[in-house]
């Protein structure tokens, strides 16, 4: 009897036909929570239309990275080497679960493993891949035995999604490289999900322009418009709508009650393993604590948001705002233990609950999107069949993008809006007097 073949409709790229691997790995319990897994986190407190899920990004990157290798079989049989579709079905298949041990709320809990373990979800993944972890859900543990089942090496896999792939180079580009299956669909979803309209990305044509040489993933010259356009709108997302403002004030509001449940009362366990609305409506209604269950109910009904009432722009910084910044980094080291000491500070100088108050260095979260924008790895094939990089073929472009900042802020302090006031009066105070050395010997 004849294996049916399975197909499905995705609003983002169509119809996608599932290989037999592809389709069970698809019904593993570990791919299936990713289904109540916000693709974009609390975006959606900003962007209302920002509810896709992540297990249909999972099924994006899959299928983009099929079709990516397709394509390379076809150009360039000799550098790919695949006639036995193994390397199809690898990338396929890391696509398929390199999101599978993503925390609730996607990035915006993450913070919170890497607090507890030491480590980030996609180390999570390699583990629940290779069978060393298994999710405490009935049914959990298959993925290894799919894999093998299929000819495919699960260490293989789990390489790929840590970046640790070091068999075929282009291989592990196609998962995550400089523009790979993951961006060239999460681009595409958020654009749609969100609504936003300033970002367009030819993703046929840049999949028409890809090649192997010397066993790297390059593109063909004739693609550079293509490519100029994915990086744009990749720098233009970042500004807008991963690191707007709401969302970031928002994302802070969780992580803090949620870091209070699990790291401080010990209320959840395996947490990372939960859905979205499994731990905000543990934190609504049956923490102990009555300032979680006061967060949780804020963020989940949008009552009473924080609101911001101090920043510091990342643009237009001025010598004091420079002065001020300084001075926070040298009273600690980390930026987590310089926005306590602020808070601190404030909650005093305002007389407000440091609960209501948020400081928000999102250092991090920058020094992550920039490097994006840094590292330009991205070589280009001229006719003559020599590899040209980016900063060669259009330098102004390259220098454009490098010096780039997506970040808008590198301070925010946000309060309760019902403090608003006294928190705003208490900034103003704080950064005069950490900007009066400036000006002492006037």
């Amino acid at each position: 009897m004849s294996h049916k073949v399975m197909y499905i409709r995705e609003p983002v790229l169509g119809t996608i036909r599932l290989s037999p691997l592809q389709e069970e790995l698809l019904k593993t319990v570990e791919v299936q929570r990713l289904s109540f897994i916000h693709q974009l986190g609390t975006t959606f407190q900003s962007y209302p239309g920002a509810h896709c899920m992540r297990l249909a990004h999972a099924l994006g990157v899959s299928h983009l990275a099929g079709r990516i290798a397709e394509h390379l079989s076809d150009r360039c049989p000799e550098e790919y080497n695949d006639s036995t579709r193994e390397t199809r079905d690898l990338v396929e298949a890391a696509g398929l679960l390199h999101d599978i041990g993503h925390t609730p709320w996607s990035h915006t809990l993450e913070p919170l493993y890497l607090e507890l373990t030491g480590g980030d979800h996609m180390d999570l993944v390699a583990d629940m891949i290779t069978g060393r972890k298994v999710m405490p859900v009935r049914g959990a543990g298959k993925i290894s035995e799919i894999l093998t089942n299929h000819g495919i090496l699960p260490g293989d896999v789990a390489d790929l999604i840590t970046s640790r792939y070091k068999k075929k180079e282009f291989a592990q580009q196609m998962i995550f490289g400089e523009v790979d299956a993951d961006m060239l669909d999460y681009l595409q979803r958020d654009f749609h999900f969100t609504g936003v309209a300033f970002g367009h990305i030819e993703v046929d044509r840049i999949v028409s322009t890809m090649a192997v040489k010397e066993g790297k993933l390059v593109f063909l010259e004739k693609g550079l418009n293509a490519i100029r356009d994915f990086l744009l709108a990749r720098l233009q997302m970042y500004s807008s709508v991963y690191l707007h403002k709401k969302t970031r004030i928002v994302d802070k509001m969780l992580l803090s009650a949620t870091r209070k449940s699990v790291i401080e009362m010990n209320e959840i366990q395996d947490f990372m393993f939960m859905t979205d609305d499994e731990v905000l409506s543990f934190l609504e209604k049956d923490s102990g604590d009555s300032w979680v269950r006061e967060m949780a109910w804020r963020v989940k009904y949008r009552q009473g948001l924080f609101t911001q009432v101090f920043r510091i722009d990342a643009v237009t910084t001025s010598e004091n705002d420079n002065h001020f910044l300084n001075t926070l980094r040298n009273q600690n080291s980390t930026p987590k233990r310089a926005a306590e000491l602020l808070t601190e500070q404030l909650s005093k100088k305002a007389g407000v609950d440091p609960g209501y108050i948020l400081v928000d260095l999102p250092i991090e979260a920058v020094k992550v999107s920039e490097e994006r924008f840094e590292k330009l790895d991205i070589n280009f094939l001229n006719e003559r069949g020599h590899l040209v990089p980016l900063e060669e073929i259009d330098p102004p472009f390259a220098k454009y993008l490098s010096n780039a900042r997506p970040n808008r802020s590198l301070l925010t302090v946000a309060s309760a809006p019902e403090y608003r006031d006294k928190v705003q009066a208490a900034c103003k105070a704080i950064f005069e007097n950490a900007a009066a050395p400036l000006f002492s010997h006037e």
